[in-house]
């Protein structure tokens, strides 16, 4: 994967990440599926296609957790006061 394409999506928000998701997680089953009939020549698309899913599901991961700790230190800063 390019780092172009990382930080792509990077900026992307959590529901075009969502969207994205299901997207390459439907393109893996296909590939899949055309691995056990034996069409698939090139193998390694399993693994690039994990790879991005697993990116994705981090990325939904951290999106939250941002938001969710600027919000508690800002309480947290006026509460101090």
């Amino acid at each position: 994967m390019k780092k172009s394409d990382k930080i792509a999506y990077h900026q992307k928000n959590p529901p075009q990440l969502e969207k994205e998701l299901e997207v390459v997680r439907k393109e893996l089953v296909e590939t899949r599926i055309k691995h056990s009939s034996g069409q698939l020549k090139d193998t390694s698309v399993l693994k690039k296609l994990k790879y991005k899913i697993a990116l994705i599901s981090t990325l939904l991961g951290q999106k939250p957790l941002k938001s969710s700790n600027s919000h508690q230190n800002t309480s947290h800063e006026t509460t101090q006061k």
